[in-house]
C-alpha cells in the first residue's frame, strides 16, 4: 500500500519537530565537549535513569524495530525466539562486566572497549588488534542506516536512496558538535518513546487488531509454518534446531562487548548507581523486543510488501489514523538513529583514540595526554564521524535482504573475537595478556572459519563436513566463538604466566580519582 499524502505531511511536520529538538541537543552536547574525553565517552556525566534508557535504546536498534519484525513477517512466531532470548543474554552481560569496566576504565581513562582491553592487559598489541576488529562495527553502522532508509521511504515518501542519505545529513547535524553527549541524551529520550511505541504493538496484538478472536484468530490466519506450535526448521538456518537457537543465547551474552555499548558504561557517575542503571536498562531492553508481534501480526493481516524490513511502517500506515502512523514512523525513525549515533561515535574513537592517541603517538615517542594531542585527536574523531557516516551510506545503495542477519556478519566478529580477554579478563584479575591474545585469536579464527569463509563464497564445507547451519547462522557461529574464545582464554590462563601482582594492584586497586576530578563511588 502507498504511502498517503496525510501520513506524508504529518510525517514531514514530525519530522521537522524532531531536526530542532536534536539541533538543540546537539548544541547542548557542544557546550559539554571541551576534550577528546567528553567527546568519547561523555565521563561521569549522566545518571541512572537517562543512561538506562539510552543503553536499551542503544541495544535495540533498527534491527528490533524492523529486522526482527521483518523475520516475524517471514516466518511467524519461531522469529520470537530471537527477539524474546536475546535481551537475556545481553543483559547477563552487562552484570558481568558492567562494573569492573566502569570502574577500571576511568581508572585508566579508557576511552573504548578496545582502549580499555589495553589498559586492563597493559598491551598496546591487544588494543591495537581489538581495534581492527572493531571495524566490523560498519557493518551495524549500515544496517542503521538501511533501516532509516526504508522508514524514509515508507513514512516520507522520499525514494530509498535519497532516505540513507537524509539520515546521514540528519545523524551528523548533531553528533560532529556533541559527540558523546549528545548521542546519549538523544538516546535516552527515543529510548523512553520507543517503550512507548512497543507497549501499543504488544496491545494491538493481544486484541487481534483487525480480527474477531483475538490472539487466537491472529494465529490462525498464519501459514501452518508460521503459528506458534511450530519451533524448528531444518530448512531454516536461523532456527535450524535447538542447538542453534541455544547458541543464539550464548552469543548474544558476549554483545555487551560491543565498543558502542562497553562505552556507555564510562559515562554514569559512579559505580553506586550501577544496579539502578542495570533495572532501568533491563526492564526497558526487554520491553522492546516485543516489536516482532507486529511482524506476525502483519503476516496474519495479508499485508503485502517487497521488504519484509518495512513491515512496521506498513502496518502503521494500513492500520492507524495518518497522523498516528506518522508520529510512530518518525519516532521509530528516531530510534534507529539512536543507536546509528552510538556505532559512528565508537567507530571515530578507533582512528581517533586507539589508532592515533594510544598507538601512534607513543609509538613516535610521544606523550598521549598532552593537551596538543588531545585537542588532535577531537578533530580527528570530528573528522572520521564525517567519513564514516559518507561511507555508511554509500555502502548500502543496494539494501541487503534482512537487517538483523546483514548486522551480524560485524557483530559476530567483534563477539567472537572480545568474548575471552573482555568477560575472563574482568572476572579472573590473574589473566594473562598472553591468555588474552589467545583467546582473542582462537574466537575470531574460528568465527572466520565457520562463517565468514561461507559467506564469502570460499567454501561450504571443511574436509566433507557441512558447515551448514553455522556459515548462514551468524548468531550460531558467534555462539561458538565466544565460548572458544572464553575457554581459550581461561585455558592460556593456566599455562601462561599469571599476571603479576604489582600489575593487578595498578590496574584493579589503583586509585580511585576519576580523569574529571570525581571520584569512583564504593561499590556497597
Amino acid at each position: 500500500m502507498p504511502t498517503t499524502d496525510a501520513v506524508i505531511t504529518y510525517g514531514w511536520l514530525f519530522l521537522a519537530f524532531y531536526l530542532v529538538v536534536i539541533a538543540g541537543l546537539g548544541y547542548w552536547g557542544w557546550k559539554r565537549t571541551g576534550t577528546q574525553d567528553d567527546y568519547a565517552t561523555a565521563r561521569g556525566g549522566f545518571g541512572f535513569l537517562a543512561l538506562g534508557f539510552a543503553y536499551a535504546a542503544t541495544v535495540a536498534s533498527g534491527s528490533t524495530f524492523m529486522g526482527i519484525p521483518g523475520m516475524a513477517y517471514d516466518m511467524g512466531f519461531k522469529a520470537g525466539y530471537y527477539a524474546l532470548i536475546y535481551p537475556i543474554g545481553a543483559y547477563l552481560g552487562i552484570m558481568l562486566v558492567a562494573r569492573i569496566t566502569k570502574k577500571v576504565g576511568d581508572e585508566a581513562g579508557s576511552q573504548s572497549i578496545p582502549d580499555f582491553l589495553g589498559d586492563r592487559f597493559k598491551s598496546p598489541v591487544l588494543r591495537l588488534m581489538a581495534s581492527l576488529v572493531a571495524l566490523f562495527l560498519l557493518f551495524y553502522v549500515m544496517s542503521q542506516i538501511v533501516a532509516a532508509g526504508w522508514m524514509f521511504d515508507t513514512i516520507l515518501g522520499l525514494d530509498y536512496t535519497v532516505g540513507i542519505w537524509a539520515a546521514a545529513g540528519m545523524l551528523l547535524l548533531y553528533l560532529t558538535l556533541g559527540g558523546s553527549h549528545a548521542d546519549i541524551i538523544t538516546d535516552a529520550v527515543q529510548g523512553a518513546i520507543m517503550v512507548g511505541i512497543t507497549i501499543l504493538i504488544f496491545a494491538m496484538f493481544l486484541t487481534g487488531w483487525g480480527f474477531d478472536g483475538g490472539v487466537s484468530a491472529v494465529n490462525a490466519n498464519l501459514d501452518s509454518g508460521q503459528q506458534w506450535d511450530t519451533h524448528t526448521d531444518s530448512e531454516n538456518p536461523i532456527f535450524a534446531n535447538w542447538w542453534v537457537i541455544f547458541l543464539l543465547f550464548v552469543g548474544h551474552i558476549g554483545f555487551t562487548a560491543q565498543p558502542h555499548l562497553g562505552n556507555k558504561f564510562f559515562a554514569i557517575k559512579g559505580t553506586q548507581y550501577m544496579k539502578k542503571f542495570f533495572v532501568v536498562a533491563a526492564v526497558a531492553g526487554m520491553t522492546l523486543p516485543l516489536m516482532f508481534l507486529g511482524g506476525v501480526l502483519g503476516a496474519a493481516q495479508g499485508i503485502e510488501i517487497t521488504d519484509p524490513d518495512a513491515i512496521i511502517p506498513v502496518l502503521f500506515i494500513e492500520t492507524l489514523p495518518a497522523v498516528l502512523a506518522a508520529f510512530l514512523g518518525v519516532a521509530i525513525l528516531s530510534a534507529i538513529i539512536s543507536t546509528a549515533d552510538g556505532l559512528i561515535i565508537s567507530v571515530a574513537q578507533i582512528f581517533a583514540n586507539d589508532l592515533y592517541r594510544k598507538t601512534y603517538v607513543p609509538w613516535k615517542g610521544g606523550d598521549p595526554s598532552s593537551p596538543a594531542v588531545n585537542q588532535r585527536a577531537l578533530l580527528i574523531s570530528r573528522v572520521a564521524t564525517v567519513v564514516v557516516t559518507i561511507v555508511a551510506v554509500a555502502a548500502v545503495m543496494t539494501p541487503p535482504q534482512y537487517l538483523s542477519v546483514f548486522m551480524w556478519i560485524g557483530i559476530g566478529g567483534i563477539i567472537s573475537a572480545y568474548s575471552g580477554p573482555y568477560f575472563v579478563g574482568s572476572l579472573d584479575e590473574s589473566t594473562s595478556k598472553k591468555a588474552a591474545i589467545i583467546g582473542f585469536v582462537a574466537g575470531f579464527a574460528v568465527y572466520a572459519v565457520i562463517h565468514l569463509g561461507p559467506q564469502m563464497g570460499l567454501y561450504d564445507s571443511i574436509a566433507g563436513f557441512s558447515l551448514y547451519p553455522y556459515s548462514e547462522n551468524p548468531y550460531a557461529s558467534s555462539g561458538i566463538g565466544f565460548i572458544v574464545s572464553c575457554v581459550s582464554t581461561y585455558l592460556g590462563s593456566k599455562f601462561t604466566e599469571p599476571m603479576a601482582v604489582e600489575d593487578r594492584n595498578e590496574v584493579f586497586r589503583g586509585s580511585t580519582e576519576l580523569s574529571d576530578g570525581g571520584r569512583v563511588e564504593s561499590d556497597d
